[in-house]
């Protein structure tokens, strides 16, 4: 589980800049956000290709550790459910995993046009 620590941190962006190495070796650029306030969510933004932006996010809620990914158009960031349609949207984690994530990042793949449905 990714947690919201350091070392969670530091597991989140290797996990998602190995996933581009091994799948393309396309370019991968992330920083970090760090939101504090009545929610504690840490943010990795990332410049794919140097023209896709998505977020990943991880953090917890009432006491349950969740991740997910948004994909910015224009200036604001959309859950799955926004920029893809329901059925799609769906198979989409909500966990804090290395496996969520690399599976999300395949779905957003699948969405970029980068790879067919699995």
């Amino acid at each position: 589980m990714i947690k919201n620590d350091i070392d969670g941190r530091n597991l989140l962006r290797k996990t998602i800049s190995s996933f581009y190495e091994v799948n393309g070796g396309r370019h991968i650029y992330c920083f970090r956000v760090d939101k504090k306030g009545e929610l504690d969510w840490h943010e990795e933004h990332c410049l794919l290709d140097r023209k896709h932006v998505f977020s990943y996010s991880i953090g917890s809620d009432r006491g349950i550790a969740i991740g997910g990914i948004a994909l910015a158009i224009g200036p604001h960031y959309f859950t799955p459910a926004n920029f893809w349609d329901y059925e799609n949207s769906e198979r989409f984690s909500i966990e804090s995993s290395t496996e969520a994530v690399e599976k999300n990042l395949r779905l957003l793949d699948e969405f970029l046009g980068y790879r067919e449905k699995d």
